[in-house]
C-alpha cells in the first residue's frame, strides 16, 4: 500500500494522473506544447480545488502538497509525450505505460528516516533579562491588534490569544490559547530565572476542534508532531537577546521539502510571539524607567 504522505504519493501519483490525462486528451486538439501543458495543469488544479471545496483536504495540506502535485503532473505529461513519440517505433505499449506505476512503488520502497527539526528565532529587546523573563511566564489577553496577520493565519491557523502560567503539585505548566477554541499545554521541564525556560508540549484530547487540523499534518500523528520548546535569554549590552526554539518531528520522509514547511510554519509562530513579548516588555520597561 502506497503511503499517502511522501514523495511516492505526492509526486508519483500526480505523475501517473498527468500521464493518464494526456493519454485520454482529445486527439489533435492541442497543436502546441504550451497549450497541452495549460490544459493538463488546469485539469489538475480543478481537481485540487474540488478536494478543498468538498472538504476532502484542508487548505494547509493543499498548500504543502501543491508544488509536488504540479511538478508530478508536468512530469507525467512529459512522459506521455515521450511515450507517444516512442510508441510509433515500438510495440512495447504495456511496459511503457506501466513505468509511472512502477515509479510510485519504487519511491515508496526507498527508506526515509524520520527527522527531528530544531527551529530557532531570535529578537533583541531593549530591557534587562530579568524584566523580559517575567513577561514570558504569562502573556495574557493578546488582542488581535497586537498580532500582525501572517501567511499561516491566511491558511487557517488562529492567532494566539493568551499564555497563562500555573503552579501545581506536579510542577509548573503554561496554558497556551490560540483563539477561543485551541488550548494546549507547555509542561515546564527547566526553569532558570532570567536565563531559560524549557517545556514539553502536551496536546490533550479535544485541544482543538474537529476540522482545524488537516488529517495528514495532525499533531501527534505518524507524520508530524511538536515535541518541546525553549526560551533562552542572553544579556547584550544592557539589552536582551531572546531566542525561541521548537523541536518538531517529521515522519513523512520528504526530506528538504518537509524541512522547508516545518521552518515556514514555526518561523511564523515564533515571530508572532517574539514581537508580542518585545512590544509589551519595552513598553513596560519604558514606563518604569
Amino acid at each position: 500500500m502506497v503511503d499517502p504522505v511522501g514523495f511516492g504519493y505526492l509526486f508519483g501519483f500526480p505523475a501517473l494522473a498527468g500521464f493518464i490525462i494526456m493519454w485520454f486528451h482529445p486527439k489533435n486538439s492541442f497543436k502546441t506544447f504550451g497549450k497541452s501543458v495549460a490544459w493538463l495543469l488546469s485539469i489538475m488544479l480543478l481537481s485540487v480545488l474540488g478536494s478543498w471545496v468538498s472538504g476532502l483536504e484542508g487548505l494547509i495540506c493543499i498548500t504543502v502538497a501543491l508544488i509536488p502535485i504540479l511538478f508530478g503532473t508536468l512530469l507525467g505529461g512529459v512522459l506521455y509525450l515521450c511515450y507517444d513519440r516512442w510508441k510509433k517505433l515500438s510495440k512495447s505499449t504495456l511496459s511503457v505505460a506501466s513505468l509511472p506505476i512502477l515509479a510510485i512503488a519504487l519511491a515508496d520502497v526507498i527508506p526515509a528516516n524520520p527527522e527531528v527539526y530544531q527551529i530557532s528565532n531570535s529578537i533583541l529587546i531593549d530591557a534587562p533579562p530579568a524584566v523580559v523573563f517575567q513577561m514570558l511566564k504569562s502573556i495574557p489577553d493578546i488582542s488581535p491588534d497586537e498580532v500582525e496577520t501572517r501567511p499561516t493565519h491566511l491558511l487557517g491557523v488562529p492567532k494566539p490569544t493568551a499564555a497563562v502560567w500555573e503552579e501545581g503539585e506536579n510542577g509548573a505548566v503554561r496554558h497556551s490559547y490560540w483563539s477561543d477554541e485551541v488550548h494546549f499545554l507547555e509542561r515546564i521541564t527547566a526553569y532558570d530565572p532570567a536565563h531559560r525556560i524549557a517545556w514539553d508540549f502536551e496536546f490533550p484530547e479535544g485541544w482543538a476542534p474537529e476540522g482545524i487540523e488537516d488529517q495528514h499534518v495532525k499533531v501527534g500523528g505518524p507524520y508530524f508532531d511538536v515535541l518541546r520548546g525553549e526560551y533562552l535569554l542572553e544579556e547584550k549590552d544592557g539589552k536582551t537577546q531572546l531566542t525561541l526554539t521548537s523541536w518538531t518531528f517529521d515522519g513523512s520522509g520528504m526530506g528538504v521539502y518537509a524541512e522547508f514547511w516545518h521552518n515556514f510554519f514555526f518561523d511564523d509562530f515564533h515571530d508572532v510571539i517574539l514581537h508580542v513579548v518585545k512590544a509589551r516588555t519595552e513598553r513596560a520597561w519604558s514606563e518604569q524607567s
